[in-house]
């Protein structure tokens, strides 16, 4: 078992501008932007569970990702 990523899209402000996420992750192509929703994806099979996501999300005060044990 692992822990990976899970965005919870009513917290993310992706359709602001906010992108802190995507920016950040340090696996290319990982956490995408939703075009249909307009929040932040998390493409699973390439989360490495480092956490920086949350990390920046939470000190953007978002609060929108969280880790999931899959």
């Amino acid at each position: 078992m692992y822990a990976v990523a899970e965005v919870i899209d009513q917290n993310c402000v992706a359709h602001k501008g906010c992108r802190l996420c995507i920016m950040y992750c340090p696996e290319a192509d990982t956490i995408i932007l939703n075009q249909t929703k307009k929040v932040a994806q998390v493409v699973e099979s390439r989360c490495k569970g480092c956490e920086l996501c949350v990390v920046v999300c939470n000190a953007a005060r978002h609060n929108a990702i969280v880790m999931v044990h899959r």
